[in-house]
């Protein structure tokens, strides 16, 4: 007999995970107080923050568009950078049109390359098509 409690076969394949890596994030890592970690999925974008009240928000990656990339001269000197994601503007959730940004990322451009490359490949798995209004 099986046990009603147990989860088999969950797909969480994590393919990257991270911290903001900013100086004074660096610090707070050294003494164990960088709370906010960033992961990438198969098929989600997960943001968790908080150490008493820990929030975890999830946006799935069919609804992101748009990986851009900035860093700024300090982030550039500490080798890091900001990813920021649309969230489409199309989409029922209730983000639509906001923007999501992972600040202090090192690896920024592998990082908004992988997401970008995440978001071609679950778009294309679930056989979504988009329409341009002209």
């Amino acid at each position: 007999m099986k046990n009603v409690d147990t989860i088999e076969n969950v797909d969480f394949e994590i393919k990257w995970q991270g911290q903001p890596a900013g100086l004074m994030d660096r610090i707070k890592s050294f003494l164990h107080l960088n709370f906010t970690h960033y992961q990438i999925t198969k098929d989600e974008l997960i943001i968790k923050r908080g150490l008493f009240k820990q929030r975890t928000n999830t946006t799935e990656l069919y609804l992101l568009k748009d990986p851009d990339l900035t860093v700024s001269l300090w982030q550039k000197i500490l080798k890091i950078g900001t990813v920021s994601v649309l969230v489409d503007s199309h989409s029922t959730s209730e983000r639509a049109g906001q923007k999501i940004i992972l600040k202090n990322i090192k690896d920024c451009e592998k990082v908004r390359k992988l997401l970008r490359d995440s978001i071609e490949a679950d778009v294309m798995e679930r056989n979504i098509t988009y329409f341009d209004k002209v």
